[in-house]
């Protein structure tokens, strides 16, 4: 969920143009969410040790290959856009297992990646987000919202509180970004929407899928109260 208030906010200017990789496995970070992880392979728990002596700033690149992973991946494994991380919080366990709470802060393109260290380094291209604000695009951000706030009302496990939030993001992109990252949308939507930079069309694209998970929630719902009126 976005945290604008936090420490991330203060640290976008200072994002360096070399950032070690983070490869993500079953998960999408957008800027301004947070988001928990698990780190387990000894060369991400490496990373990690390593970011935490210094900024506290990682890089999230998804895995090509969703799943159990598979030790740390090559360059060639990882998609080119991702999203720069601050660590907020981070926790070792007794098996060394790195428990991690991290918010996301700018959008970047990878442009090529540097040796050195035992994990993946990226010189990466930060994405600078052009807000648009006409008619069109508020129309799209109400809609956008109702259909949110209607999947929170169907949809176990999501609390009103959502609706609220999402009411008062001003910034189109933004709201996209939340919006899908709250909802059961797939990997591949969420990187769709990672790396679509442009605003207008970002919108329309999380209109869509948002849109779709509402049918199937409907559908879903509808299901389940003829299979009740059956039993009964």
């Amino acid at each position: 969920m976005p945290d604008p208030q936090s420490s991330g906010e203060k640290e976008v200017d200072a994002i360096p143009e070399t950032l070690p990789v983070l490869p993500l496995s079953d998960a999408i970070l957008f800027p301004k969410m947070v988001l928990p992880l698990i780190v387990l392979e000894e060369t991400s728990i490496q990373l990690i040790d390593d970011a935490m002596a210094g900024n506290r700033i990682v890089g999230l690149l998804a895995s090509k290959q969703q799943g159990e992973s598979q030790g740390y991946p090559r360059a060639e494994d990882l998609v080119p856009m991702g999203t720069s991380a601050l660590i907020l919080k981070m926790a070792k366990t007794r098996d060394n297992k790195a428990q991690l709470l991290v918010q996301g802060l700018k959008r970047f393109k990878t442009q090529s990646f540097v040796r050195g260290k035992p994990y993946l380094q990226a010189k990466v291209k930060h994405i600078e987000e052009v807000e648009e604000k006409d008619q069109e695009i508020e129309a799209m951000m109400n809609n956008l919202v109702g259909l949110f706030a209607r999947i929170v009302e169907l949809a176990p496990g999501l609390p009103q509180e959502m609706v609220q939030m999402a009411q008062s993001i001003k910034d189109a992109g933004t709201l996209a970004d939340m919006i899908i990252s709250t909802i059961n949308s797939s990997i591949e939507e969420k990187q769709r929407i990672l790396e679509n930079t442009n605003v207008r069309e970002r919108l329309k694209d999380a209109s869509r899928i948002t849109n779709r998970q509402l049918e199937i929630i409907e559908l879903g719902n509808k299901i389940q109260q003829q299979v009740k009126g059956d039993l009964d």
